[in-house]
């Protein structure tokens, strides 16, 4: 039995919602971008069966099994993938982590921070979670900058606390708590 059913969220110009058949071109496109296949953990090269795994049996298990939320992040107006956040590591005792990408024509537009900033409210208010964690490799600013603008604290530099691609890479940690949010 799922911890908490899919939800949806409306938050200005930006929808979040579960990954849906219909986005499996949109996540095969954007994942062929050479940042997100830099700073992820999605396979490198990234097919269009991947995104076929990812939308059809990944997501939906996660939902399914209480262990994570992933979001597809819209447009509120046009209904066009922007990006994406995922809760992931949802435990019993109130931890979770956050990951993202974002759709190169979408960069720069602060779609990320927001949809992080809804995620993390209604990871708090709905689900209970007491700490939110990020990771990231060490010179992943983009990445940074959508948690500091989220108020999380940086704790600090993991040694070699990241594989990506079979490398063992240095990655900074960040945390956000439920009185740490900025305002709403």
């Amino acid at each position: 039995m799922p911890k908490f059913d899919p939800v949806e969220i409306t938050a200005g110009r930006i929808h979040l919602r579960p990954w849906l058949p219909s986005d499996i071109d949109d996540v095969h496109n954007a994942c062929q971008d050479p940042d997100i296949q830099r700073w992820t953990r999605i396979p490198a090269p990234y097919t269009r069966r991947d995104a076929e795994a990812y939308v059809t049996e990944l997501a939906p298990r996660q939902w399914d099994d209480g262990r994570g939320a992933p979001f597809a992040v819209l447009d509120a107006t046009s209904g066009s993938v922007l990006a994406s956040v995922s809760l992931t590591e949802v435990t019993d005792d109130g931890l979770a982590t956050v990951g993202y990408w974002c759709a190169p024509g979408a960069r720069g537009q602060g779609v990320v921070s927001q949809a992080v900033g809804v995620v993390g409210r209604w990871a708090f208010q709905v689900l209970g979670v007491e700490r939110l964690e990020w990771t990231a490799g060490v010179g992943n600013w983009a990445s940074r900058r959508v948690v500091e603008k989220n108020g999380f604290t940086i704790e600090g530099t993991l040694r070699r606390g990241l594989v990506l691609r079979g490398v063992r890479i240095d990655c900074w940690i960040g945390s956000l708590l439920p009185d740490d949010q900025p305002p709403s």
